[in-house]
C-alpha cells in the first residue's frame, strides 16, 4: 500500500513499467498510461474499508452503515470520505473534488459519483474525470 505522502519516481506501478520495458511512449500515450494506472489503485484503495490493511488502518472509505449512523446528510459524509481517501493515497492526484450525482428517478441508495482529480506528477499535468457507481455489494465501480 501507499502511504500518505510518499513520492514514487514514474507515473506507473512498478509491474507497469517492468512491462513495458524502455519502450518511450509519446505525451497523450503517458498520460492515458497515467490515467489507466491511477484508475486501477483507485478502485483498489476506494474498495478498502478502514481497518482491513493492518499496514494503513485508515485507508478505504467507511461504511455506509456508519455513514448513515453518525449524519443525516450522508452523501456528503460520503463525499468527503471519498475525497479523503484518493487524496491520501493516491500520490499522482493533488486534488480531487466529489459530488454525488442523483438520477433521475430519485432512489436515496442509488449512489452516483463524479469525480474531477488534479493530476501533477513527473511533468504531467492533466485533469481527469471519472463517474463512479456503488453497486449492489457496496463496491464502486469506475467508469
Amino acid at each position: 500500500m501507499i502511504t500518505p505522502g510518499r513520492k514514487r519516481g514514474a507515473s506507473a506501478s512498478l509491474f507497469e513499467r517492468i512491462e513495458s520495458g524502455s519502450v518511450s511512449y509519446s505525451r497523450a500515450m503517458q498520460i492515458e498510461n497515467l490515467q489507466l494506472s491511477i484508475k486501477r489503485n483507485l478502485r483498489s484503495i476506494l474498495n478498502s474499508r478502514p481497518g482491513s490493511s493492518q499496514s494503513t488502518l485508515n485507508l478505504g472509505v467507511i461504511d455506509l452503515n456508519d455513514a448513515t449512523a453518525s449524519t443525516a446528510d450522508f452523501r456528503r459524509t460520503i463525499e468527503e470520505a471519498i475525497k479523503q481517501c484518493i487524496e491520501d493515497y493516491e500520490p499522482r492526484i493533488k486534488q480531487a473534488e466529489v459530488h454525488a450525482v442523483s438520477s433521475d428517478g430519485y432512489n436515496p441508495m442509488d449512489l452516483s459519483f463524479h469525480i474531477v482529480a488534479h493530476i501533477d506528477f513527473n511533468g504531467l499535468r492533466d485533469v481527469v474525470e471519472f463517474n463512479m457507481q456503488l453497486d449492489n455489494q457496496n463496491h464502486y465501480n469506475l467508469d
